[in-house]
């Protein structure tokens, strides 16, 4: 589904954010991307999903390398995706209903004829029709996160990604996140990418990969990764003081 080869990113010259990258993710894989803060995983997604140029490699999705598509071939690329955003990414001034359903608005479509649609995806994520009523500052942080999935599913994406859905919620509320990733993964077939910090994503994908300056150091199913004698996934799920990742604070 996509073939990420050579990918290398920089800004202004600096040093390379994506450095060399290689990386193959399946039709239909849940993979889950993870690395320290500030190792570049946002800057990866963005770049697999064209909202980033890269300086230089390619990008292949269903064999098309989006580094050298602009315009229309880009946008078909674009409705293929569905991207997650970390903190939901909502309307304030919106409701619910308009929030999810935002695509459909800004076609010409009414809410009256909307309606129907985004109440199934509502309730397809865990949410009851009484909250299309509600401002995104009436909802808990879990329940915007599941609003946001919402309205990425309006589209039907083939490729579905997550940038850190579960930052800031408590153990409950990232299990509950998680298998609702899972569910959604399993009803939709949609290749799935998830950036985590969360150890707990290794009940739900079926791959890891550890992002570490720039490269990928390690790929393999996550039923393998308490066993994996790779250094950096050893010391990193860990938290270990000592190994091949350099500290910083």
């Amino acid at each position: 589904m996509i073939e990420i080869k050579n990918l290398t990113k920089s800004f202004d010259g600096q040093r390379n954010i994506t450095n060399d990258l290689s990386l193959n993710i399946e039709k239909g894989e849940f993979l889950a991307i993870i690395g320290r803060s500030g190792e570049g995983k946002s800057v990866l997604l963005k770049q697999i999903i064209g909202l980033i140029k890269p300086t230089s490699g390619e990008i292949l999705i269903e064999g098309k390398d989006i580094t050298q598509l602009s315009g229309l071939p880009l946008q078909e690329i674009f409705r293929k995706c569905g991207y997650v955003f970390q903190f939901a990414a909502l309307l304030d001034s919106l409701t619910v209903l308009e929030n999810v359903g935002i695509v459909h608005l800004e076609s010409g479509k009414t809410t009256d004829e909307m309606y129907d649609e985004v109440a199934a995806k509502i309730k397809s994520v865990g949410l009851s029709e009484d909250s299309l009523k509600k401002y995104p500052d009436e909802l808990s942080g879990g329940m915007k996160k599941r609003v946001g999935l919402a309205r990425t599913l309006m589209q039907s994406p083939e490729i579905l990604i997550y940038d850190e859905p579960t930052t800031g919620l408590d153990p409950i509320s990232v299990k509950r996140i998680h298998e609702l990733m899972k569910k959604t993964h399993d009803e939709s077939n949609a290749t799935t990418i998830v950036i985590s910090h969360d150890v707990d994503i290794f009940n739900y994908a079926d791959q890891v990969a550890m992002l570490y300056q720039g490269k990928i150091v390690y790929k393999g199913a996550t039923k393998d990764v308490w066993d994996c004698d790779n250094p950096y996934l050893h010391q990193f799920i860990r938290g270990l003081s000592e190994g091949p990742i350099e500290q910083s604070l």
